[in-house]
């Protein structure tokens, strides 16, 4: 089993470890987590909550814009 995240329609594992926090998983990925959010069953975690094998999480990009 492993963790998987998908990131922009692709699957990423994490297969090393049984627990990972998501601003660990997020760093192995190369992102931050002030860029993206990630849903597990459609709860948004924060950055200290455990993955555990088997989990599957979306992360989802973090878009601004507009006028200031």
């Amino acid at each position: 089993m492993a963790i998987i995240l998908i990131l922009r329609k692709q699957e990423h594992r994490i297969e090393d470890k049984k627990k990972i926090t998501v601003a660990a998983a997020l760093a192995r990925l190369g992102v931050s987590s002030e860029t993206h959010l990630v849903l597990r069953d459609g709860e948004l975690l924060t950055d200290d909550a455990l993955l555990r094998d088997g989990d599957t999480a979306q992360l989802i990009a973090v878009i601004s814009g507009g006028r200031a």
